[in-house]
């Protein structure tokens, strides 16, 4: 059974929403007092903080640059360093590639490569492996022979100049004789006016001249040539240059004394052979039976 209300519940639940109503209205009241409170606060802080910032911006600016300068710096440094490197395998490159382009020009002038055919000349490439050069006899060991078409009297050549020519051909070696020796003689000419005479060897740098055909045309400093007269050897080989002794005397500064000799070509000349006796007579009768037949004939 329900109690009895009272009289007053009706006032007192009226009473008790008022309450909670005015409860919230003052709730919402403190909270933006606060928040007004909080937001002067903040300005009041911003103006005070603001130029103590703006002045300590340009030091810590500043410092910050620094440190971002060394790092660039190290990275710098190691670029650097890369360079350095890569500079120190590009300059091995290039000296062996010099060394590389020398040796193709060595090869190229020894066996008179034309260039822009690519077509070898007729000669023989030899290497020099061993030279005697005593008080009697100066000679060079190459290593070809018969089997490479090397012949005796075959002149052999450097890149400067004459050398010498083969007085021994075994089938896989030879031996030179050089134009410096006591037993060598040759015919040359002047390059400039053409005059002749014979280079005596003498077991000297600068063999001297002999049997001088027209001695006044002959000057100093004139390119000296094989002038191919005794058919031994062919013309216009470069010998030296004409140069004068402390006596007086004409002789012969040797370009092939000028360098080491290690790589010599040979050239597979074929010395002109005077005609024999018997070439002669069977010639002269030749000749006679045709004259015979050209009187007989009708």
């Amino acid at each position: 059974m329900r109690g009895r209300e009272h009289p007053n519940g009706g006032l007192t639940r009226i009473a008790l929403l008022i309450a909670l109503l005015m409860s919230s209205v003052i709730v919402s009241l403190q909270r933006g007092a606060v928040a007004q409170k909080s937001s002067s606060l903040e300005m009041v802080s911003q103006e005070t903080v603001a130029p103590l910032v703006s002045v300590l911006a340009v030091p810590l600016g500043g410092i910050e640059d620094f440190f971002e300068g060394i790092g660039d710096r190290f990275s710098a440094y190691d670029d650097n360093q890369k360079l350095h490197d890569e500079i120190s395998v590009l300059r091995e490159r290039q000296a062996h590639y010099d060394s590389l382009a020398n040796k193709v020009a060595r090869y190229e002038a020894i066996l008179g490569v034309d260039t822009e055919t690519g077509i070898p000349l007729r000669k023989i490439a030899a290497r020099a492996i061993g030279e005697t050069d005593g008080p009697f006899v100066r000679s060079l060991l190459l290593n070809v022979g018969t089997r490479d078409d090397v012949r005796v009297g075959n002149p052999v050549m450097s890149t400067q100049g004459l050398v010498g020519h083969v007085i021994n051909a075994g089938p896989n070696t030879s031996r030179v004789l050089r134009i410096s020796d006591l037993n060598s003689r040759i015919a040359i000419a002047s390059a400039d006016s053409g005059a002749t005479a014979i280079l005596a060897g003498d077991n000297s740098a600068l063999p001297k001249l002999a049997f001088i055909n027209d001695q006044d045309k002959w000057t100093l400093g004139d390119r000296v040539i094989t002038s191919g007269d005794d058919g031994a050897l062919p013309r216009g080989l470069l010998v030296g240059e004409l140069v004068r002794d402390k006596a007086g005397n004409l002789r012969v500064k040797l370009s092939s004394l000028s360098e080491r000799l290690d790589w010599v070509w040979v050239s597979p000349y074929q010395k002109i052979k005077p005609p024999s006796e018997t070439d002669i007579e069977a010639e002269v009768e030749t000749e006679a039976g045709v004259s015979v037949e050209a009187v007989d004939a009708p």
